[in-house]
């Protein structure tokens, strides 16, 4: 697919504005007290975010969204309601060497495989209804796709830009609740709801202008995430939103596997299309 469904499209700009902060990495300190506030869970992890080496991340799609929203990305492949339940992206994610290997599934469509490896400035990119092979093409060239580096990681411009977005967060009327404490990957993490003002995010989606959000009102959302309590690395986020011309879906990001080693390779040249 070469772009997200509308509902998809707002839920992200949503969940952004909530979580930007939060995917940090860890400062390899001991296992801190435990946290009662959860504004200062996420600002913990925004502190310690120059540790991000590399993870593995998983991303889980389920509900079910109009055919009509995904716009000229269906085609004549899709009509009525499409059940995107058993889509997936996973891989790894090299952020010191800018690298990345990500492997996508998507049932509803066809059955759909790719996988898209970034590595020594270069894309490849490979998906099943278009060809076996891998297309290639500059990092550079690549419009929309971008890893951010550990030194960018570490900017202050970063936290001043997560400062601004948690004070819209406040001025929008979103209220953060630290719920009990949760298992993610098999570890303690901090599960943290957020309340959002429909009214306003609605207000805020048909101020956007274009294209993506044109049209757009959200029936319902939510937005949940998890921070690992013994070292307040990014666990899990969860963003879920309804719309009654839209459809409804659940997103499910999981990070795990942070700092291990990750080795990401080319694909061989016998697997890449000749231009």
């Amino acid at each position: 697919m070469s772009r997200l469904p509308k509902l998809a499209l707002a839920l992200i700009a949503l969940s952004s504005i909530v979580v930007a902060g939060s995917c940090a990495g860890s400062s390899g300190t001991p296992t801190p007290p435990p946290i009662t506030d959860p504004q200062e869970v996420v600002t913990r992890a925004i502190a310690s975010a120059t540790a991000i080496q590399s993870l593995h991340v998983k991303i889980e799609v389920s509900g079910k969204v109009n055919a009509g929203s995904l716009g000229g990305a269906s085609g004549s492949l899709l009509s009525g309601n499409v059940d995107l339940t058993g889509t997936t992206v996973e891989g790894d994610v090299d952020i010191a060497k800018q690298a990345a290997d990500l492997k996508l599934a998507v049932p509803a469509l066809l059955g759909t495989t790719g996988e898209v490896v970034v590595v020594d400035g270069y894309v490849y990119t490979q998906i099943s209804l278009s060809s076996s092979k891998f297309s290639k093409s500059k990092l550079s060239d690549t419009t929309g796709l971008a890893l951010p580096s550990p030194g960018a990681l570490a900017s202050g411009a970063i936290s001043d830009q997560i400062a601004s977005l948690r004070k819209s967060l406040d001025d929008a009327g979103v209220v953060a609740t630290l719920k009990p404490t949760a298992k993610v990957d098999g570890k303690d993490a901090y599960d943290i709801s957020y309340s959002l003002p429909l009214d306003k995010i609605n207000t805020l989606l048909g101020a956007a202008g274009g294209s993506a959000t044109a049209g757009m009102t959200l029936d319902s959302a939510a937005v949940e995430i998890w921070v690992y309590m013994d070292d307040l690395r990014p666990a899990k986020l969860e963003v879920k939103g309804s719309s009654s011309t839209l459809g409804n879906l659940d997103v499910v990001v999981t990070l795990t596997r942070y700092n291990q080693a990750v080795t990401i390779n080319a694909p061989a040249p016998s697997n890449i299309a000749t231009s």
